[in-house]
């Protein structure tokens, strides 16, 4: 039996939760596990919400060919698949039973649940807007670079791309379990995310220093060991000097103690940085693309815009879009397929494309990995590595952090240009501004 610690109910608008006495947060209630020896995220009201048996899951399986008629081939924690004698259906954290879809499994994995009034899936919408995790789990980075389900709320996501842990518990990859403050547990397996079916918000993407990478808008990009760009979820962070965790703005890095110091001497835990998206080659023609995953359509300029679904639909209005198998209700301003309806999206302006690779063998090499566009200088920068002058044959200033064009030496303290001869009639009445390397 699982005995119930505490809950808080809903209750006109009021957000239901609580916190285990291990730390993890529960949307609904926690519960004591079976031996006492750990706590887990339950539900004490199965009886006020529609309810039905779960089921066993079956005999492995790759596809849903594999099952039998009237079943499907789902992902289970343990990492495999399993035949579910439903024909849609999601996998319970158990790791034996499965519920239909549109409900969700109770802690034990007996029973299924849905809440009233809603009879759609709850989703964790994935911090690129189109990929989405069941409710009650948390979003983690495969080690493809996809996006994986951890099958518990707020989960830790392990740093190996395959595992999770609780809530506050640190991920021991070394022994293969998890550690909490109240004792230890069996690393979990991450699931693979599904690619959302309902329209997604269109949102802004911040652009990193390389300018190949991108970050979701409220994020910040850092660099990563690799020398590549992630992301830290949340603006304006502090990038932390190990090159693999970050901090809210206006604190500060304490790697010995793995936590993020404030000014009032407030702590809070290191946050793990996610891999950028690097800038697809979706091609609307020789100059303009879309990101990957994004379907380019004309907008009403005549100029590109980049809707953000796969071989999406473009409206008559060059304004909207819908994903594919969609048609565009123009009067309602939705996208239809059968009785089934969502709102439309609005498509954004394309970027220019990225050099392609014969422009980029005309670069000017750095060194055997690092290199600047043509038209620019290599210069070495404060941090011992390489940056570029926007000039062709520049001066590289002894700050590491300005440049003069060809003719021209920095002043002291890296303030302007100054010519290196005399000026000439026809040459320009003011010295060039000294540039910033980028």
């Amino acid at each position: 039996m699982w005995t119930l610690v505490s809950w808080v109910a809903l209750t006109a608008g009021l957000v239901a939760g609580t916190r285990c006495p291990d730390g993890q947060f529960c949307p609904v209630a926690c519960c004591l596990d079976p031996g006492g020896a750990s706590y887990s995220c339950c539900s004490p009201l199965l009886d006020k919400w529609p309810t039905t048996l779960s089921r066993h899951l079956g005999g492995p399986c790759q596809v849903d060919a594999h099952c039998s008629a009237g079943h499907s081939c789902i992902f289970t924690v343990s990492g495999t698949s399993s035949c579910c004698p439903f024909p849609e259906a999601v996998a319970c954290g158990d790791g034996h039973h499965c519920c239909p879809r549109g409900f969700h499994c109770s802690a034990d994995g007996r029973s299924c649940f849905q809440r009233s009034g809603n009879n759609s899936v709850g989703a964790i919408q994935c911090p690129d807007s189109q990929f989405e995790c069941p409710d009650f789990s948390t979003c983690c980075v495969m080690v493809d670079g996809s996006w994986g389900c951890c099958p518990m709320p707020q989960a830790s996501c392990c740093e190996d791309r395959v595992h999770c842990c609780p809530h506050g518990a640190f991920c021991d990859l070394v022994h293969t379990r998890c550690i909490t403050p109240t004792g230890t547990h069996p690393l979990a397996k991450k699931l693979p995310a599904q690619r959302t079916n309902r329209a997604v918000a269109l949102s802004s993407s911040v652009m990193c220093p390389d300018a190949r990478s991108q970050c979701p808008d409220g994020s910040t990009c850092c660099e990563l060991p690799s020398g590549k760009y992630g992301c830290c979820p949340m603006p304006n962070a502090t990038c932390c000097s190990d090159h693999l965790h970050c901090c809210p703005q206006d604190t500060v890095c304490d790697l010995v103690q793995s936590k993020c110091l404030s000014k009032e001497n407030a702590t809070t835990d290191l946050l793990t940085k996610l891999p950028a998206h690097t800038v697809g080659d979706v091609k609307c023609d020789m100059e303009v693309s879309c990101p990957d995953g994004y379907t380019c359509c004309r907008l009403q300029s005549g100029a590109w815009g980049c809707c953000p679904f796969t071989q999406a639909v473009c409206c008559e209005d060059h304004i909207h879009c819908c994903p594919a198998g969609f048609t565009c209700d123009t009067q309602k301003g939705t996208c239809e397929q059968g009785p089934h309806q969502v709102p439309w999206m609005e498509k954004a302006p394309a970027h220019l494309s990225l050099p392609d690779p014969q422009a980029l063998k005309r670069d000017v090499p750095c060194d055997n990995v690092s290199s600047c566009p043509s038209s620019d200088t290599c210069c070495r920068d404060n941090r011992q590595g390489w940056a570029c002058c926007p000039y062709r044959q520049g001066v590289c200033c002894a700050d590491r952090r300005h440049c003069c064009p060809a003719g021209f030496r920095c002043a002291a303290r890296g303030t302007k240009c100054l010519r290196r001869e005399a000026p000439r009639w026809d040459a320009p009445l003011r010295d060039p501004a000294l540039r910033q390397l980028l």
